[in-house]
């Protein structure tokens, strides 16, 4: 004997490579909200404006307030009633082109 222990050694075969991960496909085009969805969201910020006045008003704040309130609630319902549709600033420029 060599020294060498009697074990018999694993049969020497080639590992497979795993296969390559495919290309991923690219996703499929993203629908743009067009004039009704910004009509919506036009009409739910006004009436978010015209509660957050009526409220203001009812609550007897100062004279400005109401006013505020309306301009404030008009943007902001309008820019997230925008965005739950999933339009962009771009998108909403698109539509005026």
């Amino acid at each position: 004997m060599s020294g060498k222990s009697e074990k018999p050694r694993p049969p020497r075969h080639w590992v497979k490579r795993p296969p390559r991960p495919s290309r991923q496909a690219e996703p499929p085009p993203r629908v743009k909200p067009g004039f009704w969805q910004a009509a919506i969201a036009v009409g739910a910020g006004l009436l978010l404006g015209l509660l957050g006045a009526s409220l203001a008003a009812g609550a007897g704040m100062r004279e400005g307030a109401p006013g505020l309130l309306l301009g404030g609630g008009i943007c902001l319902g309008t820019v997230l009633v925008w965005r739950a549709f999933g339009g962009t600033l771009q998108d909403f420029r698109d539509l005026f082109k």
